[in-house]
């Protein structure tokens, strides 16, 4: 669609963040939000309780993004995809237990707005096995796929989240950013991103923004010497060159000198692959630890 429209093609590659499709479309929802008597907005499940056939969504989509081409580029000028899929945990926690680490301070690497910060918050269903507090108001359940996970005992310092542009679950308009960067159709996702988002309200995190490569190391040195620290990266490295996450390897060993240092490792670096690696890092070396569908529908443990 977009493809054949000289018109959205120029508003397209006028969005300056990247990808441009993801922000294009979550741009709309966004604007739509503000504006849900749209015509637009009949054609969309999560405004329209009986969503007409989406055959038919060329021409208003077209006029919507027409109309609004100024608000659509100033969103593309200031906002980022940020998606913060919190059942992602499902796999990050057993990749947090494998590392053998029970008390520690945790750091997002590419944050967004803190919701991973909050993985021993969660209620956890793996297959028969659960985890977490049972009054949790978020509950995280996946597909196993072989072993369960083995349980460590953890005891988190403290949360810092270190993002180019972190996200405040508090503020309406983040959540409101990061729910328009759900897809109409997921409801389920968009439920438990409010449940998670409210959540991480109540626990506030350290924030830290800036260039991850120049602020983490000032943030593992801030860390007491020899208490060790738990570091997640999740979906972030692909949009780092090579170079970049060498630099971010470079930056993981010298955090190491006056303190143990896990690094934990959820990425989807290969784009037809139809799950991310699961690595733990202790100081010898990246070892994959397990498989996760992207948003958590499965694990799969080595």
């Amino acid at each position: 669609m977009i493809a054949d429209d000289p018109g959205l093609l120029e508003i397209l590659n006028s969005i300056e963040h990247l990808p441009r499709h993801n922000v294009l479309f979550a741009g709309v929802q966004y604007l739509m939000m503000g504006d849900d008597e749209t015509l637009l907005a009949a054609y969309y499940p999560n405004f329209a309780d009986n969503p007409l056939e989406v055959g038919g969504i060329v021409g208003p989509f077209t006029d919507f993004v027409v109309a609004h081409a100024d608000d659509l580029v100033d969103i593309g000028r200031t906002r980022y995809t940020q998606t913060n899929e919190c059942r992602r945990c499902v796999g990050l926690l057993p990749a947090v237990w494998a590392t053998g680490a029970n008390r520690f301070h945790l750091i997002d690497f590419g944050t967004s707005a803190g919701l991973n910060l909050q993985l021993d918050r969660y209620r956890y269903r793996w297959g028969s096995m659960t985890w977490g507090p049972e009054d949790s108001p978020v509950e995280l359940v996946t597909e196993m796929r072989g072993g369960e996970p083995t349980q460590n005992d953890i005891e988190i310092l403290s949360r810092t989240g270190i993002d180019l542009n972190p996200l405040n679950p508090s503020n309406p308009d983040d959540r409101r950013w990061l729910e328009a960067l759900v897809w109409p159709e997921h409801h389920e996702r968009r439920l438990r991103l409010r449940a998670a988002l409210a959540l991480a309200a109540a626990h506030p995190i350290d924030r830290v923004e800036g260039d991850g490569l120049a602020t983490l190391p000032e943030v593992l040195e801030q860390i007491p010497r020899a208490e060790p620290a738990v570091v997640i990266n999740s979906f972030i490295l692909n949009q780092f060159s090579p170079e970049d996450r060498e630099r971010y390897d470079q930056v993981i060993a010298a955090g190491r000198v006056r303190r143990p240092v896990y690094r934990v490792s959820m990425e989807w670096l290969d784009p037809s692959a139809d799950s991310a690696d699961l690595e733990v890092d202790d100081g010898t070396g990246l070892r994959r630890v397990g498989r996760s569908q992207p948003h958590g529908e499965w694990l799969e443990l080595v």
